[in-house]
């Protein structure tokens, strides 16, 4: 491998993120609540890195694409794109749950995947031919590649590094130098990010810091964009070179996975703020008491279906309509969207948890 690595400097961050991984292994969680918060941070990896990548789905979108709903209003490019993500990372859980070392054979099938169903003429795993050039989703050059010619040559030496020198670091920073590596050889003539954060993942989960699956580092990762973007430049540069200092993005990669736990845990308390809320709302008769699962879910998930509700608490379709309509009436959701596509998004009694947001602040 082609990195050098200030090793001392990421001493507090693993500290730091042991300790949450210790957190998330002690969490006294309601199963049904985990259940949710996982589907939850599924969809969100999925929307987050496809669009890093530039796919404009929303996460409502991409959780109807999934679930096969004709409801999805999504591109038939983009439903491919996040197909071919999720299938993916699919592949990269059940290899990591079978420890199984990535290795080109690996990394090329994760790349078809990702390119599944899309243009033969971008030679889904296969090794790019030309140049290619390193931009971000708003088209700004990031830094150059590697002269095609020399792309199997550096992707032998990666995968010999992966099985055999990668060991000596700590399985975030090898998840951290394993993402670097791929995205600075840029190997594919497309899909090499979502690639690289694939393999990330597999080592991650691999190594059980995965989190019970409850953290979207994807997710984290897409929201701090031009962080991440500006990360991976400080480290490679801006050509390609040996002996790159990959200290800056490993520091940034495994302080992101620490914040999204960090996410998680606030989300976890605001929903036990909020379910105090919903029992005193019942409680005094001012909603029906199904509504504790359905406004629950909503909080998790960020909106909830009548199709979800009548799944979570057995109610018929009249008393969904009626339940829904209640909670829209005390300002506990708001509908949006028309017949079969409607959906309800939170009002401004969820809203005003102070856990509630999305959006973590990138650390200085």
């Amino acid at each position: 491998m082609r990195y050098r690595l200030r090793g001392r400097s990421l001493t507090k961050p693993l500290e730091d993120l042991d300790q949450r991984r210790w957190l998330f292994e002690n969490l006294p969680i309601d199963p049904t609540h985990a259940d949710w918060l996982r589907q939850r941070a599924w969809v969100r990896t999925i929307h987050g890195t496809a669009r890093i990548e530039g796919n404009t789905a929303s996460d409502v979108e991409v959780e109807a694409l999934l679930r096969g709903e004709g409801s999805a209003k999504v591109s038939d490019k983009e439903a491919r794109e996040i197909i071919g993500t999720r299938d993916a990372l699919i592949l990269a859980d059940e290899l990591a749950k079978a420890q199984i070392v990535p290795d080109e054979a690996v990394i090329r099938e994760l790349h078809r995947r990702v390119l599944w169903n899309q243009s033969p003429l971008l030679t889904p795993g296969e090794y790019r031919k030309g140049e290619n050039r390193v931009v971000d989703a708003d088209g700004n050059p990031i830094f150059r590649t590697p002269a095609s010619g020399d792309v199997p040559e550096l992707m032998r030496d990666f995968a010999a590094w992966l099985s055999k020198g990668a060991n000596r670091h700590s399985p975030p920073v090898v998840a951290a130098l394993t993402h670097l590596e791929l995205v600075a050889i840029h190997p594919f003539n497309d899909g090499n990010g979502r690639t690289a954060r694939a393999v990330a993942r597999l080592i991650l989960v691999r190594h059980g810091y995965a989190l019970n699956g409850l953290v979207s580092l994807d997710a984290q990762l897409d929201l701090d964009r031009s962080a991440y973007f500006s990360a991976i430049r400080q480290a490679i540069g801006q050509d390609d070179q040996p002996n790159y200092d990959a200290t800056p993005f490993a520091l940034y990669f495994v302080r992101s996975i620490t914040r999204s736990a960090d996410h998680v845990l606030a989300r976890l308390r605001g929903l036990g703020e909020i379910m105090v809320e919903i029992r005193r709302a019942i409680a005094h008769g001012a909603i029906p008491p199904a509504l504790i699962d359905g406004l629950a879910f909503a909080w998790v998930n960020r909106h909830v279906r009548a199709g979800d509700y009548i799944r979570l608490t057995g109610r018929s379709a009249q008393a969904t309509t009626r339940d829904l309509a209640a909670a829209v009436d005390g300002g506990w959701l708001r509908a949006t969207g028309e017949k079969r596509g409607r959906y309800y998004v939170l009002g401004p009694k969820l809203l005003s948890t102070p856990a509630q947001g999305e959006i973590i602040s990138p650390a200085s």
